[in-house]
């Protein structure tokens, strides 16, 4: 594995043509996505994927949570955790949700995630 790849793609669907472009350029054995957009209408569901390569072995992680999450043990050179994880930026996330969701991933674990970090701008601040 030579890159990681994360992508807050923004719409699974509408971004395939440059998801299938990046998948047949990239060397990863895996991609993160947040923010695909799989269910119907506004954003509510299937937030989060992780997309694993022809022929690595893996064992999806059937996560207990409220979170927009999913994660596998990889095989690689040595066996490997990921999580993709997806906090949309108006959803109050507690130190708890995240907390049980970590102790549901096996060591070492790698979770990227768009963390939607906007900063709260006041009157007069612009």
């Amino acid at each position: 594995m030579d890159t990681v790849v994360q992508w807050s793609i923004r719409g699974f669907r509408s971004n395939f043509e440059e998801l299938k472009l990046l998948l047949n350029r990239s060397q990863s054995a895996f991609v993160t996505l947040q923010e695909c957009r799989l269910g119907e209408g506004p954003p509510r569901g299937g937030e989060s994927a992780l997309l694993i390569r022809n022929g690595i072995r893996f064992s999806e992680i059937d996560l207990k949570t409220g979170l927009h999450a999913a994660a596998a043990t990889i095989s690689l050179e040595k066996t490997l955790t990921v999580c993709s994880l997806y906090l949309p930026p108006n959803s109050p996330v507690s130190k708890i949700s995240l907390a049980e969701l970590f102790e549901q991933l096996p060591k070492p674990f790698l979770v990227l995630e768009d963390f939607n970090a906007h900063p709260r701008v006041g009157p007069g601040e612009e």
